[in-house]
């Protein structure tokens, strides 16, 4: 049996460390959100690539294009946004023309720790001008990366979807990017 010792009883441990115990805490934290606006080529690829890199995925997009995206955790149908409950969200706006303003004007109208879009910088600028003048918080419009990923010379679809994924998960884990990488040369980018 053991010892009793003010109400306590030890056991008697026949174990080398006479009873230490080491314990290791590996914390379990939410994974972050990644929500992907569009169905164009590079959505497509994103989706599918943002899942291994340990990010939960939604997708929104046209009723009709839902069927797309496999292996996503949540699909919402059009840009009407219902209330996101999670704690760190990534946004990726590409649309590739095909409802471009709304999805935009979607993810600026809650918080999120990153926007981008898949476009260039002209066509993100006049997107952002036309969405001030109806209202649209211009500080989150200004946030809004563009184009989207870093300039790694993507040309595929695929390779534009790695280049987006590595430019979130470069300011997730570092908590921004260099000023050189936001700020790199703009790329080909579907408008």
């Amino acid at each position: 049996m053991g010892e009793d010792r003010g109400g306590v009883l030890y056991a008697n441990n026949a174990c080398p460390s006479q009873g230490t115990m080491d314990i290791f805490v590996e914390p379990v934290l939410p994974r972050p959100t990644l929500l992907v606006m569009g169905a164009s080529p590079v959505a497509v690829a994103l989706a599918g690539i943002a899942g291994a890199m340990g990010f939960a995925v939604m997708v929104a997009a046209a009723k009709d294009d839902l069927d797309k995206f496999g292996g996503v955790e949540r699909k919402i149908e059009g840009f009407d946004l219902p209330r996101l409950n999670a704690r760190e969200i990534y946004v990726v706006v590409s649309t590739q023309g095909a409802g471009d303003r709304a999805a935009l004007q979607a993810a600026c109208a809650f918080e999120a720790r990153h926007v981008s879009f898949v476009g260039s910088r002209r066509k993100a600028a006049t997107l952002r001008d036309e969405l001030a003048k109806t209202g649209a918080p211009r500080a989150r419009l200004d946030a809004v990366k563009a184009p989207a990923g870093l300039d790694i010379g993507a040309v595929t679809s695929d390779e534009i979807a790695l280049s987006i994924i590595a430019e979130i998960v470069a300011l997730r884990r570092s908590g921004r990017l260099s000023a050189a990488a936001a700020d790199s040369g703009e790329r080909r980018a579907a408008s």
